[in-house]
């Protein structure tokens, strides 16, 4: 009789329970030895881990994350393992389709910066022209 329940399956191990640890992006899973051996739990792609519950989506671990195992206890007590893995990289899935995205973008910065200097350039013409005109007048009139 386990004492965690067997809704829980990482790659699919059975696992009695899934929390947070005390470290920000730590979680700790629990497995029980009578639904899971060692070999089992260290066999488990905690890079890619794929889990599934049947009930309370909330106990998941974050999707898209992979992990790295901090370490592994055992617990003779209830006859569980613990895993405590940490957040080790989040998956962005295929960020292909921003790429073409990001470079019109870009293409939209350069042809603004290019038109702010050529106004700029205008301005200062229009300036040096406006000085030029000046400096006429005064020796017109002096």
């Amino acid at each position: 009789m386990g004492f965690y329940g067997k809704d829980i399956t990482i790659d699919g191990v059975v696992c009695g329970t899934l929390m947070r640890g005390v470290a920000s992006g730590e979680y700790l899973a629990v497995f029980e030895r009578e639904h899971a051996s060692l070999e089992q739990i260290e066999a488990i792609n905690w890079e890619r881990p794929e889990v599934k519950c049947r009930r309370d989506a909330d106990k998941l671990l974050p999707a898209g994350c992979g992990f790295q195992v901090r370490k592994i206890s055992y617990d003779s007590g209830v006859r569980a393992f613990t895993v405590t893995v940490q957040v080790k990289e989040q998956y962005l899935g295929d960020v292909s389709g921003y790429q073409a995205q990001i470079e019109t973008l870009a293409e939209q910065a350069d042809a603004a910066r290019a038109e702010a200097d050529s106004v700029r350039q205008q301005m200062l013409d229009r300036e040096t022209d406006l000085a030029a005109a000046y400096e006429e007048g005064v020796e017109k009139i002096g």
